[in-house]
């Protein structure tokens, strides 16, 4: 029994190493006070357990130029998740959202153990992002192997057959994610252009033709000087306004969220009180395609 729960105790360890899509380790997240977040709209989230909003999801997707391979995975990953979810959290269809987030703290799920013994590294959200949005986005491919912030996400990569990529998109995944140097820049205004030119250095582009977008909301680590991913999805406008997919983090389900306005989504994406350190930080930056969003 011992030796059971102190497997459950690494595993679960494990599980948070890779949850990056939030706070940096180290870290005290603390609620925001409401200056950095705009005001709230209705929106309504699924997390595709019923047919009904897993097709309108993946018929969104693929009217979006998402392949019928990539949906199929997508929904695999979304299925296996909900399977080992021990508790009643998740939603039946489209319900609308309580709050300014959604709590998912009391979320319970059973941790897969793989035949060698090793434990099963959930996907986070920039491996859900990049399994949407790699056939619409091109790098330099300048990765650098060494950032810390994406460790977990490489040894997913490199280690597991559910997030294998081809040599040109691992580098593309890494070029994409690898965190931004701010040597010299110390205020808002100064983080973005370093955000903007390390995208034009990279040479990232993301092809907006199909009408899906990069949302990647970046995060400051004053410790190690750095803006880094800490949370990203896809986005895009549907005849019911927008609609937003994600992971919510390697401890949290897949949801599909339905926004009015951009300035409701960013409503939600800064009200996540995991995404605030102390105040030596400063604001996230929220980005569509590296731009700053635009609210509407």
């Amino acid at each position: 029994m011992k030796k059971k729960r102190f497997a459950t105790i690494v595993a679960a360890l494990l599980v948070i190493s890779l949850a990056s899509c939030s706070t940096p380790a180290g870290s005290l997240p603390s609620a925001p006070d409401g200056s950095h977040v705009p005001e709230k709209t209705q929106a309504l989230y699924s997390n595709l357990t019923d047919d009904s909003s897993r097709r309108e999801v993946v018929d969104a997707l693929q009217a979006h130029g998402v392949s019928q391979e990539q949906t199929d995975t997508l929904l695999a990953w979304a299925d296996d998740f909900n399977a080992r979810v021990t508790t009643p959290t998740l939603t039946e269809g489209f319900t609308a959202m309580e709050g300014d987030f959604v709590d998912y703290s009391s979320l319970l799920f059973d941790i897969k153990e793989l035949p060698d013994g090793t434990f099963f590294m959930e996907a986070n959200c920039r491996l859900t992002a990049f399994l949407l949005m790699r056939d619409q986005l091109q790098t330099c491919g300048t990765a650098d192997e060494s950032d810390t912030y994406l460790m977990f996400d490489i040894e997913a990569i490199d280690t597991q057959k559910e997030y294998q990529l081809s040599s040109e998109a691992r580098a593309d995944f890494i070029t994409l994610f690898n965190a931004v140097p701010l040597e010299g820049a110390a205020t808002q205004e100064e983080h973005l252009a370093r955000i903007e030119e390390a995208w034009s250095e990279r040479g990232i582009q993301v092809d907006s033709a199909k009408g899906m977008s990069l949302i990647e909301v970046y995060l400051h680590s004053p410790l190690d000087g750095v803006r880094f991913v800490g949370h990203t999805g896809v986005l895009m406008e549907t005849e019911d306004g927008l609609l937003f997919v994600e992971k919510y983090g390697p401890a949290g389900p897949f949801q599909a969220t339905k926004f009015e306005s951009r300035n409701a989504l960013e409503h939600y994406l800064l009200a996540r009180p995991d995404l605030y350190g102390d105040e030596t930080e400063l604001p996230p930056i929220v980005l569509e395609n590296g731009k700053m969003m635009e609210i509407s």
